[in-house]
């Protein structure tokens, strides 16, 4: 442009396009004027001539000024010739250059007028940085599809872009499949703005890419999905291979799998009336390769596994015979059956525990011999037991057993940090307070130190009790050791371990001081440097010296003394050992030779453990000997005889008289239950049916979390590593917990946080509770106290348990062991005070009506149950984790404390998920499970024992007297039984008594006493701790 033509704003511009040259004067179409810097336009004027030389296209420029009297002065003229359109570049970058870009959108809205579709393209592609200036008509210009090319797409302003879109229908209508697919991709981000008609104009496999699918409407979607559905309905296996096969073919996986859901929901309620959560339901539909299943507590993994059975015969025709659902028990398996007998009456699929199976397989001529405690079997305990007896009886082994167990009770893992084993320290040290030193009198105590100064009183035969309940300052304070009684005093030792944390410090003060007062007690203490300064036997020495300076007179056991005094407990604690070790071979199928070469590969880290080996590999010969000498088999070999045949290619089965027969090469689907309890020899079985029939997928149900059963050979390795140990595997989870209030869900997440995906609360569930029930906090009435003398766990129980049944609560007690680390005040004394005594005990104190309403059970026999109240007795650190002594027996089998704290913790998480509304976990605050750090963040509440209250005996109902202001007539309190409640608890600050409730008399038994007077003021409550009786009145 000329210098004279730029900068004068304002003036209106004339455009012109020649449109008839040669030949003739050149014509120009007048399209009106405009200014720079005005929105106005058509302005009529009269254009003079083209400017000589101009050509057809060219376009042609007339910038003029207004004279005063209306005339027109040409001052300056652009020609740019653009006969050939690529040449228009020339033009657009003058004027855009210039004062006037109005004039460049003038230009171009009518110049692509006259161009055709590719022309277009190249000329857009080749001005895209000017483009944002072009007016609307000037991409209305454009053909239909220009704007459909992905490369201008891109380029084109929003605009622009909807006039496309609306014109997209039509374009889209002719293309194929790819080319749709292209332009679709290629629009991806405005796909949300495409007209519905568009989406009714894309093939329906255009759709199933999934940058389109997830912006196609519904609508569109649907028209797809109903194929698949159909699909579904017709032949769900095959549609299932075909979506496995050929994906692209159908909607994304996330799609097909809700698909899959809603009709799996759908068909269970209709079929069966069963409502099954999203859950279930996809484990129901996961019918293609071998599947694992992670179903949390509570989640309902029966349910999915029954109905997936029953879905795969009634819905997707597979027959009875090609279909086997295997259990670990009896009970499983026959819950399972019956189930299945309900919908499908006789005709079930094959349902049986992998021991039944075996025994179908092989048919042996052998005995069966086998463990079931609930049949009162115990075939193999009592085979190991006549190999172990005779072992016992032997000269030469008895003598050896006598020695490993003496060193057992007597060797300490504390030795460790002396560089005396070959055991890696840091495992030690992380859970040392988790690891029990049993004692020679049987004690579990905390450390070295307190189990060399136990066996010392032992082997000197001094009575002691050592952690016994005492009152202090209103908490139960446990000496570590009482030697005497409460009436006549006698010596009370401290082992301070702790030495150097202030806290303990303080507190180890505090007891010295109390001590100190207490004048029928001689109070001993020792540290861990009494120890390592001197050397063991020198505190010894000292310590039967000081013992001997308090009165006592130790004399030192011969070794046939001590071993005549622990005999019948060691021999029992060797048998129990002994039978696990002689297990764990057999579920490996060791032989003779395969045993020793482990032998001599194994550090033993104590002459306990070396001298066990040795015992037990001529245990565990002679059981396998005594076995096939009889002519009998354990569970054990009949299930590696099982794998043998089959792998050798005996597949034929038959069972109940043969009235049931099958064959591993027809089936079609295995399912398991209890996933998480496999072990080598199940693994071998599932891999020699894979051999035989190829075609056969596996469905593995179980819960990670419940993996507990590591005593009876079970490795949960097998469930972690699923997918390398199985062809094209897919896993699958099922979360929500139908059983527990959402207090306990959380707090079972809490304790198994990132150990996997965690349980979900179902949406109806309610708050329930999960509570923390400090026994050292709890204060028993006078009537607690003269009813259970001593016993201060037996009320502290009663209360919660009769507090959970008013509330309309069943109760189920749980424990980690088959008894109590408390002291129990039974009536009577048993040779075994298990856990089935305590509930007997517990019971006498309920009305008749309630009794059968609570029971109790270890933790590990109540897993699979529930109850909607569980009161945890033994919530302490050395029973979750309880690390047994006998442990270091099995350490040639790989067990190490890392794995058994780690399956302590999944036992603590089956406990708390048996609880449905409430769950209590009672411990003590000095010595708690080290899992409560883990949930205390869910779990802050502590038990009010105020709000519970206190149980009486039935027919034996007493009262509590309690006289203040007394202390002038203090004497003649003491004369008549009374006690100061303030030795117990500093806050309770009055004398008191208990009394028979029938008969007593207000009057004559309190009121006309002779210490009734003066400032004294009195009070009566009832066992239930309410107030009967005051004087002076209120």
């Amino acid at each position: 442009m000329s210098q004279s033509a730029k900068g004068n704003t304002g003036k209106p511009v004339e455009l012109g396009l020649v449109t008839d040259f040669p030949g003739r004067d050149a014509r120009r179409t007048q399209y009106g004027s405009i200014y720079a810097d005005s929105d106005k336009t058509n302005l009529p004027f009269e254009c003079s001539q083209a400017p000589k030389g101009t050509q057809n296209g060219d376009v042609v420029c007339f910038v003029r000024s207004r004279g005063s009297e209306g005339g027109d002065t040409e001052f300056a003229t652009i020609t740019c010739r653009v006969t050939d359109y690529t040449t228009g570049s020339e033009h657009i970058e003058l004027l855009a250059s210039s004062s006037m870009p109005i004039v460049l959108q003038r230009v171009a809205a009518h110049y692509l007028g006259i161009l055709d579709t590719p022309q277009q393209v190249v000329w857009l592609k080749k001005h895209a940085d000017s483009l944002n200036i072009l007016p609307p008509e000037a991409w209305l210009a454009l053909k239909a599809d220009v704007l459909q090319h992905p490369e201008i797409w891109q380029i084109a302003p929003p605009e622009a872009r909807r006039l496309a879109l609306s014109r997209s229908a039509n374009y889209l209508r002719p293309l194929d499949i790819p080319r749709q697919v292209a332009w679709l991709e290629a629009h991806a981000d405005s796909l949300n703005d495409l007209p519905e008609e568009a989406w009714w104009a894309v093939n329906a496999q255009a759709l199933l890419r999934p940058t389109i699918w997830t912006h196609a409407p519904l609508e569109a979607r649907e028209v797809v999905l109903r194929d698949a559905r159909e699909r579904l309905h017709k032949d769900f296996l095959a549609a299932e291979k075909a979506f496995c096969e050929s994906p692209d073919q159908f909607p994304p996986p996330v799609e097909i799998n809700c698909l899959k859901v809603a009709f799996v929901k759908d068909w269970a309620k209709r079929e069966l009336n069963l409502a099954l959560d999203d859950d279930q339901a996809g484990a129901v539909a996961a019918v293609t390769g071998d599947v694992q299943v992670v179903a949390r507590a509570g989640s309902g993994k029966t349910r999915a596994l029954v109905t997936r059975a029953i879905f795969l015969q009634k819905h997707c025709g597979v027959l009875p015979r090609q279909l086997l659902l295997l259990a670990f028990n009896k009970k499983a398996a026959e819950e399972m059956r019956q189930r299945l007998q309900k919908v499908l009456e006789d005709e079930i699929p094959h349902v049986m525990t992998f021991h039944a199976l075996a025994y179908a397989l092989v048919h042996p001529d052998e005995e069966p011999v086998y463990d079931d405690t609930s049949a009162d079997q115990l075939g193999v305990s009592r085979e190991v037991q006549e190999v172990i007896d005779e072992h016992i009886r032997s000269a030469s082994h008895g003598r050896v057993i006598q020695e490993l167990m003496l060193a057992h009770f007597r060797e300490d893992w504390e030795r460790i940090e002396e560089g005396r084993f070959t055991l890696p320290m840091g495992e030690f040290l992380a859970h040392r307070r988790s690891l029990p030193r049993e004692t020679l009198s049987g004690e579990y105590v905390k450390s070295f130190g307190e189990r060399l100064i136990a066996n010392t009183l032992f082997e000197h035969g001094i009575d002691y009790r050592y952690e016994s309940n005492f009152r202090w300052s209103g908490t139960n304070y446990r000496p570590d050791f009482m030697i005497g009684n409460r009436q006549e005093g006698g010596v009370v030792i401290e082992y301070f371990g702790l030495t150097g944390d202030s806290d303990y410090d303080d507190m180890s003060d505090a007891k010295r001081q109390f001590w100190a007062k207490q004048e029928k007690w001689r109070f001993l203490e020792y540290s861990p440097a009494d120890i390592t300064t001197d050397g063991v036997q020198a505190f010894v020495s000292r310590l039967l010296d000081d013992l001997q300076g308090a009165g006592l007179r130790p004399r030192r056991l011969d070794e046939e003394e001590i071993w005549a005094s622990v005999r019948d407990r060691a021999i029992d604690s060797f048998t129990k050992a002994m039978s696990q070790f002689v297990a764990r071979c057999r579920k490996l199928n060791l032989s003779d030779d395969e045993l020793a070469n482990r032998k001599s590969s194994h550090v033993a880290c104590s002459e306990a453990e070396r001298l066990f080996l040795d015992v037990g590999h001529s245990v565990y010969s002679g059981y396998v000997r005594r076995l096939a000498d009889g002519g009998k088999e354990d569970f054990d070999g009949l299930m590696w005889r099982a794998v043998d045949q089959v792998s050798s290619g005996s597949t034929r089965f038959a069972r109940d008289r043969r009235r049931e027969q099958g064959d591993l090469r027809n089936l079609r689907f295995v399912m398991v239950d209890e996933f998480q309890d496999f072990s080598e020899m199940f693994s071998r079985l599932l891999g020699a049916i894979r051999l035989q029939n190829p075609a056969v997928d596996f469905f593995c149900v179980g819960d990670d979390w419940q993996a507990i059963n590591s005593f009876a050979g079970s490795d949960p390795r097998h469930f972690e590593t699923f997918e390398e140990r199985f062809r094209n595997p897919s896993r699958v989870h099922i979360s929500t917990n139908w059983r527990s209030e959402r207090a306990i869900v959380e707090a079972g997440n809490a304790l198994m946080r990132d150990l996997g995906e965690p349980a979900k609360a179902r949406q109806t569930a309610g708050a329930g509770e999960c509570v923390v029930g400090w026994l050292d906090e709890f204060e028993p009435t006078a009537p607690e106290e003269e009813r259970h003398e001593g016993d201060e766990f037996t009320p502290a129980v009663l209360r919660l348990v009769s507090g959970f049944l008013k509330r309309g609560m069943d109760v189920v007690m749980l424990s980690r062991r088959n008894g109590l680390p408390w002291y129990v005040n039974y009536t009577e004394r048993r040779r075994s005070d298990g856990l089935e005594r305590f509930q007997e005990h517990i019971r006498a104190f309920l009305p008749e009506d309630d009794r059968r309403r609570v029971t109790a059970s270890t933790t590990h026999k109540y897993k699979g149950l529930e109850k909607p109240a569980v009161v945890v007795l033994d919530a302490l650190d050395r029973s979750y984790p309880l690390v047994h002594p006998h442990w270091v027996f099995l350490r040639l089998f790989g067990d190490s404390v890392d794995r058994i704290v780690a399956e302590e913790r999944r036992l603590f998480y089956v406990a708390l998920t048996r609880a449905e509304k409430s769950i209590v976990l009672l411990t003590e605050s000095k010595r708690p499970s080290q899992f409560l750090d883990d949930i205390k963040a869910r779990s802050t509440q502590r038990v009010d024992w105020r709000q519970f209250q206190p149980v009486g005996a039935a027919g034996c109902e007493l009262v509590e007297v309690r006289v203040h202001n007394a202390y002038d007539v203090r004497d003649q309190l003491k004369q008549q039984g009374y006690s100061w409640a303030g030795q117990r608890n500093a806050n309770s600050k009055y004398w008191r008594r208990s009394l028979q409730r029938d008969g007593f008399d207000f009057e004559r038994d309190i009121i006309n006493q002779p210490w009734a007077h003066g400032n004294v003021r009195i009070e009566v409550y009832t066992d239930a701790n309410k107030l009967l009786h005051s004087w002076p009145e209120r």
